[in-house]
């Protein structure tokens, strides 16, 4: 079993430091952001992709070996991951992958539900541009649908989204609703893996997004992402997969 490693000042918020567990500032030198960026959405990605399944404990040598990292920046990642709520630390078993219930999701939802209107009834008028490249993000989304390709789904959708949300100023809430759909993104994944038939509701709602953005009318706007969003909390909900133990 792999002895799991915290930082100083993490541990003194869950218990003092074992002499097994020192600090990796102790023992290695930090890497670059970058490198710790990429470990993230390498994790993110095994994640979506059920390699790590929810409840399960990382194996940290194991992992820094599959991703092709060192210790260090895999640290700092799995800490990033664990601001998000993606990984969890646990005493005496160390980070695992966050399991949420369905009273989590219907919290994370509901958050979801009173920032994301906050961000689109604040949002500027979209240029043509935009409005071409929210159009062609549907449409790789709706071949990745076909493909079966979840990850691509996932990424295209919040892609999607996302676009819309930077139009408006209210960027710490666009901060805090990045960090919503992060906690959530392995439960969608699952759902989709389950029901791409999907396809042909999810279209038509963004496209009924882009149109309302185009008349630039705000009240439709977050009317139909609500109704879009709330279809996106009956998928995430159903279905969770089970608790994995190592």
């Amino acid at each position: 079993m792999t002895a799991e490693v915290r930082s100083p000042a993490t541990a003194s918020t869950r218990g003092k430091t074992t002499a097994s567990e020192p600090g990796p500032r102790d023992t290695a030198e930090p890497e670059p952001l970058q490198l710790t960026l990429q470990a993230a959405a390498q994790i993110r990605g095994l994640i979506i992709d059920h390699v790590l399944l929810p409840g399960e404990k990382i194996l940290q040598v194991e992992l820094a070996e599959r991703i092709g990292v060192s210790r260090s920046p895999l640290l700092e990642a799995l800490r990033t991951l664990e601001s998000e709520g993606v990984v969890a630390y646990e005493i005496n078993r160390g980070y695992v992958v966050a399991r949420l219930g369905d009273d989590d999701l219907a919290q994370i939802y509901r958050m979801r539900a009173l920032l994301e209107n906050e961000l689109l009834r604040t949002v500027r008028r979209p240029d043509p541009g935009l409005l071409d490249h929210l159009k062609e993000l549907n449409d790789k989304m709706m071949t990745s649908i076909d493909e079966r390709n979840v990850a691509e789904v996932l990424k295209h959708n919040r892609e999607f989204h996302f676009k819309i949300f930077d139009l408006s100023p209210l960027g710490q809430i666009r901060k805090e609703v990045s960090r919503l759909w992060q906690m959530s993104d392995i439960y969608s994944a699952a759902w989709w893996r389950r029901q791409p038939e999907a396809k042909k509701r999810i279209n038509a709602e963004h496209k009924a997004i882009i149109s309302a953005l185009r008349r630039f009318d705000l009240d439709k706007l977050v009317e139909i992402c609500d109704t879009h969003r709330t279809g996106g909390h009956e998928r995430a909900a159903t279905g969770l997969p089970p608790v994995a133990q190592r």
